[in-house]
C-alpha cells in the first residue's frame, strides 16, 4: 500500500510471474533458436532450444550480449562471466572478469577482460585458440575491414593496428593526448586521419604509411571542440565537421532576437559549425560555403550532395512535417560547379556505396547516378517503397506487387503479386547518412528478401521469403501479431514469435520443407489470458470512413450481468489489439488493460480519424459513435463508463471531457489543456516552438492560429473547462520536456476554479512518461482506486475522500 492506497494482492502475484518479450533470433545454419525476456524486476532471461528437438533448450539470467561462432557454439556475457556453450553436448565453458566481446565477420573474436587483467584484448579464432593478446586496452574500432585497437599504456595513448589474421599489429599513433576519434584516410590503404583531445583543444592529423603526420594547423579553423570524420567523395581530401560549442549567456539578462532560426541553441548553447575539405597532402583546407549544410559525398565521383540554407524560414523547423522544399544540389569538390537537382518531395535513398541517388521530387521518381551525372525519371507511383538490391537493381513495393527495376535501362519486371493492399521488405538495410532526415541508405543485402504483406484495414498479414523470384510462404495469412521474423543465412529455415490478445508470446521456427512448429512458449503460468475473449464494433469516422473498436471482455466474463467500461483513447489502436494483454505495473503511459480486465471492467480501444473540425472535435465525434455501438450491448453498463489517454490522447480525453455527458469518470496524463498557449510555447524536447506540429503534425490544425482562430478556440479544452461533469484524474511528471507540467496544473487550476472534482498527481522527477518502478506502480494503485470509487462504488479510498467529502 503506497500513501493509503487499496492493496491488490491478485494484481502482484498475476504480475510477478509474467515476462516480456525482449527479442529472438536463429543460429547460423538454423539448426537453433533463441528468445529473450524480461520479467517485472527487469531480470532478463536468454532461453535456446534445438529446433529438432524442442526439449532441448537451455536458459542463462541477464545476457547482455551474445554470437555464434559457428554453427552450434554459442556465447554468452552474462555480468562479467562469459560463458562458451557447445550446443549439442551442452556443454559449457565460463570465463571471468570479462567486460566486453564481439565476433567479426572476419572470424576474429574478441574478448575483453577488466582491470583485474590489465584491460587484456584476446584475439581468438573460431575455434577459441589465442591469436594475439594486447594489454591496457581502452576500447577497439572495426571499419572498412581493419582492427583498430586504443590502447592507455605507460602514459602514452596508442593505436594499433591488427593484422587480418590477429596475429600481428602496429602501431599507427602514438602520444601523451587522448585520441578524441579516428578514421581511415577512405581511398588511401594503410593511412588515417586521428583527431586528438589536447588540454587546450582538439588536433586534428593526417597519419601517413611510414606513421609521420601531418597537423591541421589553418588559423582560420583551429578552435574547435568536436570534430566528425565523415566520408569523402574525393579520394585526395577527407570531409570534417569541426564544431564549437559557446558558452551560454548566464549574465543578467539573456537576448533572444527575431531573427535566431534555432532557439535551443539559447537553452543548450549555440554551436559554431564549420564544414572542412582537407586535402592533408597539401595541408590545404577548403572551408565549404556556410549557405549549405547536411554536406555528403556522393560515390567517389567528387560528388558532394548539399541543402541549401532556406533562409526565409522563421524556425529550422518550419515545414518539418509537409513535403520537405528544401533545394538539394550537387557540387563538385574538384571543379566547383553545382548542379540543382530540384526541391526535394520528402525523400531520398541511396545505394549501400552512395553513388546512386533515387529521389522524389516534384511528383516524380528521379535517379541519379553521381559518376554521369545523368538524370532519369522513373514511371513509378509516388507512393512505392524502394530498395537497392545486391543484384544492382531497385526492388519496388508498389501496393501488393515487387518489381525489379534493371538500372542500367530501367526497364522492370513484376517478381510477384499478392492480394494485399501493402508489403514491404523486412530484411532491409536502413543507415542514415549525413544529408538530413529521410535522406538515407536503404538496400537488401542478401539473396534472400524476408517479405510481409498485410492490409489497410486489417490486422491479418502474410509472412513470406522471396528466392530467385519465387514466393515461399512461410506464415500463412494469420490475426495474431508477429514478431521478430528472422531467417538463417542460407535462407532455408525461419523463426518468429507469435502471440494475440488471449494467447501468450510462443516461438515458432520452421524450414522450407516442414511445417511450423513451437519451440518454445513464454509466461506459461498466465492460465487466465486464454479466457480473455474480445468483440469488434463498426461505426463510421469524421469522414464516413469504416473504423474499428475493439471491446475486451473479462477472464471471468459472464453474459447475464453488467460490467463497467473504460475506453482508452489515441488516435487508430486496431493494430495493437492482437498483443498479448500482459499484465504488468511497468505501464508507462496508461493504467493497465490487463489489469482493469481482472479487476471487473470491459475495456474499448476504439479508432479514431480526423477531418476539417480539428483533432479533437475529431475525436469526440468518433467516440461518440463508437459509444452509440456499444450501448447496444447488453453486458455495457452505460451509467458506468470512464475515459483514459495520455500525451495526445490525454489532449483529446480534455476535450471530450469538456463536450460530453456519457463518462463517470477520466483519467488524463501528460496532455495538453491549452492549445492556443502551447502553439507558441516552446518545446523543450524538439527544441523549437510547437506551433510547427500543432499545424502540420500530429494535431493536424492545417492552418496557423492567426488564419483561423475560431478553429483553435473550437480545439481548445481549456476555454470550456466549466463544462466538464464528471470527475476528473490529472497526472504528469514535473521533468516532462514534451508537454509543459503548467499545461496539467493550468487545467487543474481551472477546473477547481469552476469547483469541479479534480484531484492532479504530479510525480516528481518524471518525464512526458512514468520511467520509474515506484511511480509506475504509484499510478496504476491510482487509476484502479480512480475507476473503482466512481464507477464500482468502492468506499474509504482515503486519497480520494479527501477530494470527494471536502468538495465544495
Amino acid at each position: 500500500m503506497l500513501n493509503a492506497q487499496s492493496p491488490r494482492p491478485a494484481l502482484e502475484k498475476l504480475a510477478k510471474g509474467t515476462h516480456k518479450t525482449l527479442m529472438a533470433g536463429i543460429s547460423p545454419k538454423g539448426r537453433y533458436a533463441f528468445l529473450a525476456t524480461a520479467d517485472e524486476n527487469t531480470e532478463t532471461t536468454f532461453t535456446i532450444s534445438d529446433t529438432q528437438d524442442p526439449q532441448r533448450k537451455l536458459s542463462k539470467k541477464n545476457v547482455s550480449k551474445h554470437f555464434f561462432i559457428s554453427k552450434d557454439i554459442i556465447l554468452l556475457l552474462s555480468g562479467n562471466t562469459l560463458t562458451k556453450i557447445e550446443l549439442p553436448s551442452q556443454k559449457e565453458l565460463e570465463i571471468q572478469h570479462v567486460k566486453n566481446i564481439e565476433f567479426l565477420e572476419s572470424g576474429q573474436l574478441l574478448i575483453h577482460y577488466d582491470g583485474t587483467r590489465n584491460n587484456l584484448l584476446e584475439i581468438l579464432d573460431r575455434n577459441f585458440s589465442v591469436r594475439q593478446q594486447i594489454g591496457s586496452v581502452i576500447r577497439w574500432q572495426n571499419t572498412e575491414d581493419e582492427l583498430i585497437v586504443f590502447q592507455n599504456e605507460g602514459g602514452k595513448k596508442n593505436l594499433l593496428k591488427v593484422s587480418g589474421d590477429g596475429k600481428f599489429y602496429t602501431t599507427i599513433w602514438s602520444s601523451v593526448h587522448e585520441v578524441y576519434t579516428m578514421a581511415p584516410f577512405k581511398g588511401q590503404k594503410g593511412e588515417y586521419i586521428v583527431g586528438v583531445s589536447t588540454p587546450k583543444a582538439l588536433k586534428t592529423f593526417y597519419v601517413r604509411k611510414d606513421l609521420t603526420s601531418i597537423e591541421l594547423n589553418d588559423p582560420a579553423i583551429m578552435d574547435y571542440d568536436h570534430l566528425t570524420i565523415n566520408s569523402s567523395s574525393d579520394r585526395d581530401a577527407v570531409l570534417l565537421r569541426l564544431s564549437k560549442k559557446l558558452p551560454l549567456n548566464d549574465e543578467l539578462v539573456s537576448i533572444w532576437y527575431g531573427n535566431k532560426k534555432d532557439l535551443g541553441e539559447y537553452i543548450y548553447n549555440e554551436r559554431v559549425i564549420t564544414n572542412v575539405l582537407w586535402y592533408p597532402k597539401e595541408n590545404l583546407a577548403v572551408i565549404l560555403d556556410s549557405n549549405f549544410t547536411d554536406y555528403t559525398a556522393a560515390g567517389l565521383s567528387n560528388m558532394f550532395l548539399r541543402v541549401k540554407i532556406d533562409r526565409t524560414k522563421v524556425d529550422i523547423k518550419d515545414g518539418f512535417h509537409g513535403v520537405n522544399e528544401d533545394e538539394i544540389h550537387l557540387w563538385n569538390s574538384k571543379t566547383g560547379k553545382d548542379l540543382l537537382l530540384g526541391k526535394d518531395g520528402g525523400y531520398m535513398y541511396f545505394d549501400k556505396e552512395g553513388k546512386n541517388l533515387l529521389f522524389y521530387s516534384q511528383n516524380h521518381w528521379k535517379i541519379l547516378n553521381t559518376d554521369m551525372l545523368v538524370e532519369r525519371r522513373i514511371d513509378m507511383p509516388g507512393y512505392a517503397e524502394p530498395y537497392f538490391s545486391l543484384a544492382g537493381t531497385i526492388l519496388w513495393c508498389c501496393k501488393g506487387d515487387l518489381w525489379e527495376q534493371n538500372l542500367s535501362n530501367l526497364k522492370k519486371k513484376k517478381l510477384l503479386s499478392v492480394e494485399y493492399d501493402h508489403i514491404e521488405i523486412l530484411n532491409k538495410v536502413r543507415k542514415s547518412t549525413d544529408a538530413g532526415l529521410r535522406r538515407m541508405h536503404q538496400y537488401v543485402d542478401r539473396e534472400n528478401i524476408l517479405m510481409l504483406a498485410s492490409n489497410e484495414n486489417s490486422i491479418s498479414s502474410t509472412y513470406f521469403a522471396v528466392d530467385t523470384n519465387k514466393k515461399i510462404e512461410v506464415i500463412p495469412e494469420t490475426t495474431d501479431r508477429i514478431q521478430f521474423f528472422k531467417a538463417s543465412e542460407d535462407g532455408n529455415a525461419f523463426v518468429w514469435t507469435a502471440e494475440n490478445y488471449n494467447r501468450t508470446p510462443v516461438l515458432m521456427s520452421k524450414d522450407r520443407l516442414s511445417p511450423a512448429k513451437k519451440i518454445f512458449s513464454t509466461n506459461t503460468e498466465d492460465d487466465r489470458a486464454g479466457l480473455i475473449s474480445k468483440k469488434i464494433l463498426h461505426y463510421k469516422g469524421v469522414n464516413n470512413e469504416d473504423l474499428r473498436a475493439t471491446l475486451f471482455l473479462p477472464p471471468d466474463f459472464d453474459a447475464q450481468r453488467k460490467y463497467p467500461v473504460i475506453l482508452s483513447i489515441y488516435e487508430k489502436l486496431d493494430q495493437i489489439t492482437n498483443k498479448y494483454v500482459l499484465p504488468t505495473f511497468k505501464n508507462t503511459k496508461e493504467v493497465n488493460v490487463r489489469f482493469l480486465l481482472e479487476s471487473g471492467y470491459l475495456v474499448l480501444l476504439p479508432d479514431i480519424n480526423y477531418g476539417e473540425a480539428g483533432p479533437v472535435r475529431s475525436a469526440l465525434y468518433c467516440i461518440n459513435n463508437a459509444l452509440d455501438e456499444l450501448q447496444k450491448v447488453e453486458q455495457a453498463d452505460m451509467k458506468r463508463v470512464g475515459l483514459m489517454g495520455q500525451s495526445f490522447g490525454g489532449y483529446e480525453t480534455n476535450f471530450i471531457a469538456t463536450q460530453s455527458d456519457r463518462f463517470a469518470a477520466y483519467i488524463s496524463g501528460a496532455s495538453v489543456a491549452d492549445l492556443i498557449h502551447l502553439y507558441y510555447a516552446y518545446n523543450y524536447n524538439f527544441k523549437s516552438p510547437d506551433y510547427y506540429r500543432i499545424e502540420d503534425g500530429q494535431f493536424r490544425m492545417f492552418d496557423t492560429f492567426e488564419n483561423n482562430k475560431q478553429k483553435y478556440y473550437d480545439n481548445n479544452p481549456l476555454y470550456h473547462a466549466s463544462k466538464v461533469k464528471a470527475p476528473m484524474l490529472l497526472w504528469t511528471g514535473t521533468h516532462d520536456q514534451n508537454i509543459q507540467t503548467e499545461e496539467t496544473r493550468s487545467f487543474y487550476n481551472a477546473l477547481r476554479k469552476y469547483r469541479k472534482p479534480v484531484v492532479a498527481l504530479f510525480y516528481t522527477g518524471e518525464g512526458h512518461s512514468l520511467g520509474t518502478k515506484r511511480a509506475q506502480r504509484d499510478f496504476t494503485f491510482r487509476a484502479l482506486d480512480w475507476f473503482d470509487y466512481f464507477l464500482q462504488d468502492k468506499q474509504d479510498v482515503p486519497w480520494i475522500d479527501k477530494q470527494m467529502k471536502d468538495a465544495f
